[in-house]
């Protein structure tokens, strides 16, 4: 009986505890389709890169066929944006930024089981000073994607551990990319997106990469914190002529098209926190704001 199976088994039968046991304990690797190429995802003591989200998939083919240069993904987890780019753009030059040690560990392993080209993966955090920081975990998991490098930023929230991690300036590391544009530039920080578009302004600038950004809900107008962040990122990107538009996911999670948000404002919906930032003077040229039907993009192919 295969570890998936046996896995899920236990999964029906109730035996949670059996099912944690069996994820830390037991390495192994499965492979998924994405839009037809096969990518394997190991497990390694209960960590595993999800291709979930397909609306994303779709929107990342789109992009990348309108901009060539390096994929530059601040953020990097366990490489969910990774094995994507490497499926529709096998050849396209990835840089990833990193600062939770078992991310990084994890990512390097799955970049090397699936030999994948072109690939560097930097472990520090983008931020606006060259310091170490606190990354607080928000549950048990090492690989918590919920980690948080910003002070206050989930109040009343549990944190189960911290863990110190190295943050630079992007000029300190500016040297990685040496001469090479900069097409696309992913961030999904958890918070940290105004340090990190700071940080990345000269570049922004310069290059004028599409920006894809996962911004979390204020929730209410009482969390001053958050408004007053969002409302100074919003500003940034109108200094330097951007426009922000939302992504639209259909019930199923599909892509769905962009819809210009003139501005983010206070809900809570966590279905409404993926944007891509456009620069306005290349709108028509990239046309990405046309809504696109929705269709599936990744499979399981089995274990």
């Amino acid at each position: 009986m295969s570890n998936r199976v046996l896995g899920d088994l236990l999964q029906k039968m109730g035996l949670q505890g059996g099912l944690n046991w069996l994820r830390k304990k037991v390495n192994y690797t499965r492979t998924v389709r994405i839009k037809g190429a096969e990518v394997r995802i190991p497990s390694i003591h209960g960590m595993s890169c999800d291709p979930t989200e397909p609306w994303m998939v779709e929107l990342l083919d789109k992009v990348l066929q309108k901009r060539s240069g390096l994929f530059l993904d601040v953020g990097v987890n366990v490489g969910q944006t990774l094995v994507k780019v490497k499926a529709l753009d096998p050849e396209r030059e990835y840089v990833g930024f990193e600062p939770n040690p078992a991310c990084v560990f994890y990512t390097q392993n799955l970049i090397n089981v699936n030999a994948f080209k072109n690939c560097t993966l930097v472990p520090v955090g983008l931020f606006t000073k060259d310091c170490v920081l606190s990354l607080d975990f928000y549950s048990e998991f090492p690989e918590d994607s919920s980690a948080c490098m910003i002070d206050n930023f989930r109040p009343g929230n549990r944190i189960y551990s911290r863990a110190f991690v190295p943050v630079f300036q992007f000029q300190s590391l500016a040297a990685i990319l040496g001469e090479k544009s900069v097409g696309v530039v992913k961030i999904d920080v958890e918070g940290a997106e105004l340090e990190v578009v700071k940080s990345l302004l000269g570049l922004i600038k310069r290059d004028k990469p599409i920006v894809l950004i996962e911004l979390l809900p204020v929730y209410s107008v009482d969390n001053t914190f958050r408004q007053d962040r969002q409302e100074e990122l919003e500003e940034l990107f109108a200094d330097i002529g951007c426009s922000i538009f939302r992504v639209k996911k259909t019930p199923f999670s599909d892509y769905a098209g962009l819809v210009r948000s003139e501005e983010i404002g206070i809900h809570s919906d966590l279905t409404r926190c993926d944007y891509v930032i456009l620069p306005v003077d290349q709108l028509a040229q990239l046309q990405l704001t046309t809504d696109l039907p929705a269709q599936k993009s990744f499979i399981p192919t089995g274990a």
